[in-house]
């Protein structure tokens, strides 16, 4: 049945499948159903002691005692951990703590329980830290041997990883004191600088918005509109930047000090090692997009510039349409999205209608909700729902958005069928699912717009794309730089800060746009920077993901190989995994490959705008 989106009369929505009835959906998260009444709920603290106890038991079995002279007595060892670590009745009463934060940033008594319960739960975990620092101190020989035992073959991954982390574990008093430090030295300062943002509030337009809904908002107003609420968000962050300098000179300074204690060559080689990458096809990643890559984006601005009959558009206007898009409600993208799911596998609809109808989304955004879009969920506890946060306004990018987090929790719905100890998805494999379903819904959308609003999709699709691939490289230069720098002279000003994110800005923007040294305090509010090099897999996702698509386009039968994908959860390393649907992610070609789409794209949207 088709339906007429009331925003847009003109354009008409017809699902290409047949489609089950829909039961109401929920708006928002129902945390009473899935975790606790309330902050008093006496649950919270028999989970939180049922794990404390749990802990405790494990320790006191294995702390001092030999685990490793054996395979069949290390097997024994392990099934214990993996259990240990699938009960989850802790990370429950965390999550649910941390949800009402997510929602609110101005519950403070969800906060203070949060910060007390996360200090047990890090000296909970602290007591079985010995667990796997002395499985990385086996010896080199007979972690060979260990690899190759049948009897340890579900654990052979996880060996593997361990064995690798071994090299740059510290001992077991060292680690105990900086995970129990982590909260105090690093999750504090990040959690205060988005509190406060959360926190402040703008009048535009005789209304008062709080800062992370004008971040939402800033691209359905018109360009003049889109430059006075810019200036308004500028002249906050600019009053936030003093505590974001002290707040990444103490996190980057953190980071050297643990670099240095684990011996990591690079700033990003933790993160790396940690995503379950390998480090040099990482680096060619970067290399390829900073000079192929920005090449491609510099010559869209330029284009851009032309046809607005301009030399230069404002930072703020970088994303501004250049026609009508549809306006698209909630109800209107949870038709064309499921349409997509349903349209590519039908589990994957049917997952989607019960995320719809289970109270697992939050849709809007409101007063004191934080900015921004995630999934949420705990691998090894499948009690524990997957959750989706959205602060969806009505546009095409909020459509974009819900197909992403939606193909996030996919993944981790599919990667369910591993075992609990590689249930958990790599951050970069994650990314490529997420982007996959976007990508699906954004061709299911294309193929049904009017003509005349091609041109204005397919510009909106690759601003999306080098938001994405461009953008991100952009950020991780950034990073690297601000590391260095703060690595070799102590620390960074927020001069300096605005100065260098002005840079990187313009090295993929070009001079089709005007990046002002004002237009750098989007450094304040980019909490990707806080994760420490997390954005390459942004880049990376899309560009594996739009391998994946082109070949389920070529042929119906390779859904079988993104299924596969979908549910190989972590149970190998990144490139691995590729590797058995038939991508070599090795090879900095296949990369390149993926980018001839994109550059496909902006040569069929100046084909478009040339006829105009």
């Amino acid at each position: 049945m088709s339906k007429r989106n009331k925003a847009n009369p003109q354009f008409t929505y017809t699902p290409t499948q047949t489609l089950p009835t829909l039961r109401k959906i929920e708006t928002e998260w129902d945390l009473k159903k899935y975790f606790y009444t309330s902050e008093k709920d006496p649950n919270i603290e028999k989970d939180v002691v049922s794990d404390e106890r749990a802990y405790a038991a494990f320790a006191k079995k294995y702390r001092g005692r030999d685990f490793t002279s054996s395979a069949y007595i290390l097997m024994h060892a392990l099934k214990d951990y993996e259990k240990l670590l699938a009960r989850g009745r802790m990370t429950r009463a965390l999550y649910y703590l941390h949800y009402r934060t997510t929602l609110n940033a101005k519950d403070t008594i969800a906060e203070k329980k949060l910060n007390l319960l996360e200090d047990r739960a890090n000296k909970a975990t602290n007591q079985v830290l010995f667990f796997e620092l002395t499985l990385g101190k086996i010896p080199k020989a007979r972690q060979k041997q260990y690899r190759k035992e049948k009897i340890l073959a579900p654990y052979h991954y996880l060996l593997t990883k361990v064995f690798k982390e071994g090299g740059h574990h510290l001992t077991d008093a060292e680690e105990r004191v900086i995970n129990l430090l982590s909260a105090s030295s690093s999750g504090m300062w990040s959690l205060m600088v988005e509190k406060i943002i959360s926190n402040r509030h703008i009048m535009f337009e005789g209304k008062k918005l709080a800062l992370p809904e004008a971040f939402e908002t800033i691209d359905v107003h018109t360009p003049a509109k889109k430059t006075v609420l810019w200036n308004k968000i500028l002249d906050e962050l600019e009053q936030i930047s003093e505590v974001s300098e002290n707040e990444l000179t103490a996190l980057v300074s953190r980071k050297k000090t643990l670099d240095e204690l684990r011996n990591y060559a690079k700033p990003y080689s933790a993160t790396v090692l940690r995503y379950e990458n390998e480090e040099r096809g990482v680096e060619a990643l970067v290399d390829a997009i900073s000079a192929q890559g920005f090449a491609l984006s510099k010559k869209f601005y330029k284009l851009k510039a032309k046809y607005h009959a301009v030399l230069q558009l404002p930072y703020e206007h970088k994303y501004n349409t250049i026609g009508e898009n549809p306006k698209v409600s909630f109800e209107d993208a949870v038709e064309i999205c499921r349409d997509a799911f349903y349209g590519t596998k039908r589990e994957y609809g049917e997952y989607f209608d019960t995320m719809l109808t289970e109270g697992n989304i939050d849709v809007y955004p409101k007063s004191g909700k934080r900015g921004g879009a995630f999934m949420s969920y705990t691998p090894g506890t499948p009690e524990q729902p997957i959750f989706v946060f959205l602060n969806h306004t009505d546009n095409f990018s909020s459509l974009q958005t819900l197909a992403h987090e939606m193909g996030h929790g996919l993944h981790s719905a599919r990667s369910k069928k591993q075992k609990p100890l590689y249930e958990s998805c790599t951050i970069t494999t994650a990314e490529t699912a997420s982007t996959l379903f976007e990508n699906i819904v954004f061709t299911t959308f294309f193929k049904q717009a009017p003509i005349e609003q091609r041109a204005s999709l397919l510009h909106d699709k690759i601003t999306r794309d080098i938001a994405t691939i461009q953008r991100q490289i952009a950020f991780f230069n950034f990073e690297l730089e601000m590391h260095q720098t703060i690595r070799s002279h102590g620390a960074i000003s927020k001069e300096e800060l605005n100065v260098l994110m002005a840079k990187h800005l313009r090295s993929y923007l070009g001079p089709g746009v005007n990046v002002t040294e004002r237009d750098g305090l989007s450094h304040v509010y980019v909490h990707h920077f806080r994760s420490m090099f997390y954005v390459y897999t942004y880049t990376y996702g899309i560009l594996m993901s739009n391998i994946m698509q082109q070949r389920l386009a070529a042929d119906p039968k390779y859904i079988k190989e993104i299924d596969n994908f979908l549910s190989a959860g972590g149970s190998d390393t990144v490139e691995n995994i590729f590797q058995t649907i038939g991508i070599n992610a090795r090879k900095v070609e296949t990369f390149l490959e993926s980018l001839e789409a994109h550059a496909a794209d902006i040569r069929t949207f100046e084909k478009m705008i040339s006829k105009k």
